[in-house]
């Protein structure tokens, strides 16, 4: 896809997602938030399995950090969002960089047990009711209000709405940059092949642990805005199976490419909505997206967003080779013309003479 063809395509798409929602529900503009929120989820599973082939099954419980932090923070010790939702990053990332500790020389099953270990020690011990209740709230969730953003109160959900999607666009296209750019160079080379590319010089330790903290990072960012946009935090929401959830949705739609975020977390809210509407228990969703999970490996190997880049840019390339053909039709007809036959079409035109007739 052409750079022009591109921006127009991502200004449309910007268009879209600003206008469209202010004509929904408040009920529809909450949904829409909480998938741009869950996005930042699967764009962090995007950066660290995509980009450097590494699995991670605890993410939600970096976005526990993140909540959590921002929950104890705001209504815990009265602290000011805009300070403590950079503080619960800051810890997600740090966590993240512990986690990644052990995890360097670890790939495969072995790398998967771990992530799962450290779900599990979140779920049952950190944020168990009577380990740190001074940091989980205990029984009691933490109560956190909307801020206030630029002299701007987030108190409407078109407003919050706004304020994520921008968060949510930024992200984006951090984490876009980083693939089209050395960081992302290095990170494919490290994925495909990590002894090649210790051989060429690079540090496989500082670039595993920076992918680790800056994947954590953006599930604590998604986590602190769950916090603000569910009004309250709770153990409840970022337990394993959550974790579990956005790494099979993240698998589907595709972890090589930065739209599958926002197709993944739209589909983890969507999802239970559709089927709620089709008088289908919201419970059946894990089946549904285990049934896809199936397919989806056996049909589009690299996720069902990537196929349809992929298909869509093959489009766009064999139409751009034809035009140019057809511009060259008649200069390739005269080219492929024998020179005996024109030279027998000029002897046969009418030649003008400048005297009377």
């Amino acid at each position: 896809m052409s750079p022009g063809l591109r921006r127009g395509f991502l200004a449309v798409v910007a268009l879209v997602a600003i206008v469209w929602p202010a004509l929904l529900s408040d009920f529809s503009r909450s949904l829409a938030t909480d998938g741009l929120i869950f996005g930042l989820i699967v764009l962090s599973l995007v950066l660290l399995t995509g980009f450097v082939g590494q699995t991670s099954f605890c993410q939600y419980s970096f976005a526990a950090v993140g909540a959590f932090t921002v929950g104890s923070l705001v209504a815990g010790h009265h602290w000011s969002f805009w300070l403590a939702m950079p503080l619960g990053v800051t810890a997600a990332a740090v966590v993240g960089a512990l986690v990644a500790i052990p995890a360097l020389r670890l790939t495969g099953l072995f790398l998967t047990i771990l992530t799962v270990a450290v779900a599990l020690f979140f779920d049952r011990f950190v944020l168990a009711p009577g380990t740190w209740d001074s940091y989980s709230g205990g029984l009691s969730p933490w109560v956190v209000g909307r801020p206030a953003f630029l002299g701007v109160n987030l108190d409407t959900s078109y407003r919050f709405y706004l304020f994520v999607l921008g968060a949510f666009a930024l992200c984006s296209l951090l984490v876009w940059n980083f693939r089209r750019g050395k960081t992302g160079r290095v990170l494919r080379a490290i994925r495909d092949a990590e002894i090649a590319a210790s051989t060429l010089g690079i540090n496989l330790t500082a670039w595993k642990l920076a992918a680790f903290a800056t994947s954590a990072g953006l599930a604590g960012l998604a986590g602190s805005l769950l916090a603000v946009s569910v009004g309250s935090v709770s153990t409840g929401g970022y337990d394993f199976i959550h974790s579990l959830g956005v790494a099979a949705v993240a698998t589907v739609m595709g972890v090589s490419s930065v739209a599958s975020a926002a197709a993944g977390g739209l589909f983890l809210v969507y999802g239970p909505e559709i089927l709620r509407r089709l008088h289908v228990s919201p419970q059946w969703f894990n089946l549904v997206t285990g049934a896809l999970l199936i397919v989806q490996l056996i049909v589009t190997p690299d996720g069902m967003v990537t196929d349809v880049q992929h298909k869509l840019q093959h489009l766009l390339q064999h139409r751009a080779a034809r035009r140019p053909a057809r511009a060259g039709e008649v200069d390739l007809a005269v080219a492929e013309t024998p020179a005996g036959a024109r030279g027998e079409a000029a002897a046969t035109r009418p030649v003008r003479t400048g005297g009377a007739q």
